[in-house]
């Protein structure tokens, strides 16, 4: 599942009707897996399993209230050093409007990404650095470089 989303994501150009319908597909299975056996964790399917079950759910906008729900289930994983730090903080962030660690954000140009609002912006490095995550600065100009090439301007 995990390769097909990132497949359908680096696609030039990008399918957005192949990519939702992966998304919709992987949220099912996901929503399965997790209410027959909780959030998988590390210790359960390994680093690899793990990163690519948070990177499902991560994608699974169409239904925000699972993403709280997993979000849910994580946060006592979290607290037990049982998941990545890092995979918290982007879920948090995706749910949440102003978000606390800055990872969701938009390109405003080929060569400039944004972030959306942060809480308490003076503090995100800090809260960053709890969550093993680079400088908000470090994180800007990486996303500037990945993620902006293809933007276009919206008419």
């Amino acid at each position: 599942m995990e390769k097909i989303d990132q497949e359908l994501r680096k696609a030039t150009p990008v399918d957005v009707k192949a990519v939702k319908s992966a998304d919709a597909r992987n949220t099912e299975r996901m929503k399965q897996i997790i209410e027959s056996n909780g959030w998988p964790s590390e210790a359960w399917v390994g680093k690899d399993g793990a990163h690519a079950a948070w990177l499902l759910v991560q994608h699974a906008d169409a239904d925000p209230e699972f993403q709280v729900k997993a979000l849910k289930l994580m946060r006592p994983l979290l607290k037990r050093g049982e998941i990545e730090r890092q995979s918290y903080a982007y879920l948090w962030d995706r749910v949440h409007s102003p978000q606390r660690y800055g990872t969701q954000g938009s390109c405003v140009s080929k060569t400039e990404w944004r972030p959306d609002k942060i809480k308490a912006a003076g503090s995100v490095d800090a809260r960053r650095k709890k969550m093993d995550m680079p400088p908000i600065a470090e994180y800007i100009s990486m996303a500037s470089q990945h993620m902006c090439a293809r933007w276009e301007p919206r008419p």
